[in-house]
């Protein structure tokens, strides 16, 4: 068997298995990823973000009616013990209580934190994935390590080398989310199960946050395209606008592809020319300029968002097409990247794939 028919065979099996939650109007759901919390120390990715993440759950999503879905890698335990996790981070988790408590939260496994699944505290609920069900869809969310055969059949043996071996001789690997190929390979598996289902699928893993299949490359050129159509119907001061907006997207796009060097040809991974929209990826809480999370309204809308400190980044907040909005009184700022409604979205899966 193949790599790829034993991915194919592993997310069938877990869909399979995986019972449905009806996502009723009133519904609301917030996806975030990667945390990769550690024990507070220099090497821990998470501190780097925690007063943002803690900040905005507790105010925006929590105060929000939103039920919290932590997609896997929430723990370090591959360098970390969850005692020593659980002590630095304690506000955190008193956090997911309230979550628990007052609107919902469903914790899922991911392969940093797979220990959590062959011996879970009496105080988690650990799921493997979340299935939602919108008006006969599905949306399927989980972390996306189910992809890898490797992970699946050596992923304790990876952990114990890394938190005993590695970590105290300082000696840091390249994961799937530095590492562009195995990036590449888990969307296209994801993709094309989703695409054979006509479901929508939200992973996490590799931390490059995704829109209906399209990378922030992509998503860009798309842009830039819709507003170059829109140009010469526009009257002079729409236009100025749109040259504004136009500036900032191409100076972005420069940017990654700078960043990416010469493999940044190959950021639209699919090769088709009609790309379908079944993948999305929340990507995490440990980016260097803030975090990416996915909303999931159940009155019909789902969105990427991106939330920056601006202490520490502007970006957003020099043009105005990105249309940045203030978290109350903090300098915490959220931008909505993409957004797009569940129905048209579930329709174009239907007729493209």
């Amino acid at each position: 068997m193949t790599a790829d028919e034993m991915c194919e065979k592993n997310l069938s099996e877990l869909y399979e298995r995986t019972p449905k939650t009806r996502l009723k109007s009133g519904d609301r759901y917030v996806i975030v990823s990667d945390l990769h919390m550690g024990d507070g120390g220099r090497s821990d990715g998470f501190r780097r973000n925690a007063e943002l993440f803690s900040t905005v759950m507790r105010e925006h999503y929590l105060g929000g009616g939103f039920q919290l879905v932590l997609n896997g890698d929430i723990e370090e335990l591959q360098r970390y013990s969850l005692d020593a996790i659980r002590r630095r981070w304690e506000h955190v988790y008193d956090l997911f209580s309230r979550f628990q408590e007052q609107t919902g939260l469903h914790r899922l496994v991911g392969n940093h934190d797979i220990e959590l699944a062959m011996d879970t505290p009496e105080d988690f609920d650990l799921e493997e994935a979340l299935r939602l069900d919108y008006r006969d869809n599905d949306i399927f969310i989980f972390h996306g390590h189910q992809t890898s055969p490797r992970i699946l059949r050596y992923g304790r043996l990876i952990g114990f080398v890394l938190r005993y071996i590695a970590t105290p001789l300082r000696l840091y690997s390249r994961g799937v989310s530095q590492k562009r190929e195995k990036q590449f390979r888990t969307e296209r598996r994801v993709y094309a199960f989703a695409a054979a289902r006509k479901i929508l699928a939200v992973i996490g893993h590799t931390h490059r946050p995704l829109f209906e299949s399209m990378s922030k490359s992509d998503s860009l050129r798309f842009e830039i395209e819709r507003l170059i159509r829109k140009y010469p119907k526009s009257g002079d001061k729409k236009r100025r606008r749109i040259e504004a907006a136009i500036e900032s997207y191409k100076d972005e796009l420069l940017k990654l592809q700078e960043h990416s060097g010469h493999e940044s040809d190959r950021e639209s991974l699919y090769n088709e020319s009609l790309v379908v929209p079944t993948l999305f990826n929340s990507g995490c809480v440990v980016g260097k300029r803030g975090m990416t999370v996915l909303e999931i309204d159940g009155a019909g809308q789902i969105s990427l968002a991106h939330w920056f400190d601006r202490r520490r980044s502007q970006k957003y907040l020099k043009y105005s097409s990105y249309n940045a909005t203030r978290l109350g009184d903090t300098d915490y700022f959220r931008v909505e990247i993409q957004s797009d409604t569940l129905d048209y979205v579930l329709t174009r899966v239907k007729l493209l794939a």
